[in-house]
């Protein structure tokens, strides 16, 4: 049985005159991630149209993951070698656009670095913790109930997304190929660690032992669905459609069943349309 370290704002031992404070402080690391979501939305609306902001959200990433992991430590050597796997195959996941080794290089510290980072982050207070698994474990067919959800889930989301595609002009033009499924692993990885579930592991350890407010509970489930969805550069309308149809669906997977069904789930999402529209 996990072992939750005591990071709650308010011990029992509180004096009296301090309980304000204490009050105030559950508050302020829910706070802290409104103001870096609007300084996200402030650099947006200052950009051309259709402009992405993923270098912030990637810096904000990178930022609460050290943050958790100068206070939580790191987590077990199999999390660490799996971080470091993770970080290699965002990377590599390049090698389906990218020729030019250098930009690889440059892709490797722009997107490598956030998920080795984010990754160690949200497996440090998954270990210590609690709260959110990576590979469901509550039978021993969680592992197969995880893909058959992941798969029923991806499919449904890929006939939206594809639905959407033509909607929006794109023609359908099968196009089988490896490289294109290796380009889903970015999405699957990458945004699912860094983009995600960082958020999720930041909002679990400044809970502590208390349980979460509804505060904090509706910080957590907003910024695992809009940050990642606003980074993509859409007009505000279409932004808040496909954080609904997208952002929900895999923020409730992360949190109700595991990460990895997340994952699974996305990169079904982005294999289908890489396939069928294409990259």
């Amino acid at each position: 049985m996990k072992q939750k370290k005591k990071t709650g704002y308010c011990p029992e031992n509180v004096k009296s005159s301090q309980k304000e404070k204490c009050r105030a402080g559950k508050y302020m690391p829910y706070i802290i991630l409104w103001i870096l979501f609007f300084i996200m939305v402030f650099l947006q609306m200052g950009m051309k149209p259709d402009t992405n902001t993923w270098m912030p959200l990637t810096i904000i990433s990178g930022g609460i993951s050290i943050v958790i992991l100068v206070k939580n430590k790191m987590p077990s050597k199999k999390y660490i070698i799996l971080s470091i796997i993770f970080m290699i195959l965002a990377t590599v996941a390049y090698l389906g656009v990218l020729s030019n080794l250098f930009l690889l290089l440059i892709y490797g510290i722009v997107v490598g670095v956030p998920t080795l980072l984010s990754s160690l982050a949200v497996f440090s207070v998954m270990e210590k913790h609690g709260g959110y698994s990576m590979i469901s474990k509550k039978n021993q067919y969680s592992f197969w109930n995880s893909i058959m959800i992941a798969v029923m889930v991806g499919a449904i989301l890929s006939v939206i997304n594809t639905f959407l595609g033509v909607l929006s002009g794109s023609e359908i033009a099968f196009e089988f190929s490896i490289m294109k499924l290796l380009v889903c692993l970015s999405p699957a990885i990458f945004e699912e660690m860094a983009c995600r579930a960082i958020f999720m592991a930041y909002s679990v350890y400044f809970a502590g032992n208390d349980k979460m407010n509804g505060f904090g509970t509706f910080t957590m489930y907003f910024m695992m669905c809009m940050p990642h969805t606003l980074a993509h550069g859409y007009p505000l309308s279409s932004t808040i459609i496909l954080c609904v149809l997208f952002g929900i669906p895999f923020t409730i997977l992360q949190r109700k069943r595991d990460i990895a069904s997340a994952m699974m789930s996305h990169g079904l999402v982005d294999a289908v349309r890489f396939t069928l529209i294409g990259l």
